[in-house]
């Protein structure tokens, strides 16, 4: 009876063992692909960051929001670009201190283009490579889908700005 119990002791420790030596944490990241994007709008992706519950305090400035929503959208370039404004850029800081725990992933987002959908512009913020690679493409002349994701917020007078960040670029399908 006691070896019994010895092995099945020996049994336990040595599955636990074992065990313990698969990682817990996360494992390591992987690039999104475009599947990982679901079809969607800005106009949908900013109205989610004008609830309320999203926003906290009233006289904040800022929304720092951890769901990125990788989402697909169509819009046209409406011709204009511009030096990410500080503030926008402080949400991606904050986003990558607070969830990324890698600042330097979105250091590199500096620069805003002017998008239309529906009618409405918006501006979204790109790599100086990735926008290089945009112009490069010739697609800037017509409707593009873009590959983006949703850092947050800020709040410009009385209007809160949502900031995206393009990851990537396709012909619409």
């Amino acid at each position: 009876m006691t070896k019994l119990v010895h092995l099945l002791l020996l049994t336990l420790l040595t599955a636990i063992a074992v065990d313990a030596q698969n990682p817990t944490g996360p494992g390591p990241k992987r690039a999104r692909t475009p599947e990982d994007y679901q079809a969607g709008t800005l106009k949908e992706l900013a109205a989610k960051l004008s609830s309320p519950d999203s926003r906290g305090n009233k006289m904040e400035t800022m929304v720092v929001d951890p769901d990125l929503s990788p989402t697909r959208v169509r819009v046209t370039y409406a011709g204009l670009t511009r030096r990410t404004p500080e503030a926008k850029a402080e949400v991606s800081r904050q986003w990558a201190r607070l969830y990324a725990g890698a600042l330097e992933t979105y250091k590199p987002y500096e620069v805003d283009v002017l998008f239309t959908e529906d009618g409405k512009q918006y501006w979204l913020t790109f790599t100086q490579k990735k926008l290089t690679s945009f112009w490069d493409s010739k697609e800037w002349s017509k409707p593009v889908d873009l590959f983006l994701i949703r850092m947050g917020a800020v709040k410009t007078g009385d209007i809160w700005e949502p900031v995206f960040l393009v990851e990537n670029f396709a012909k619409p399908q």
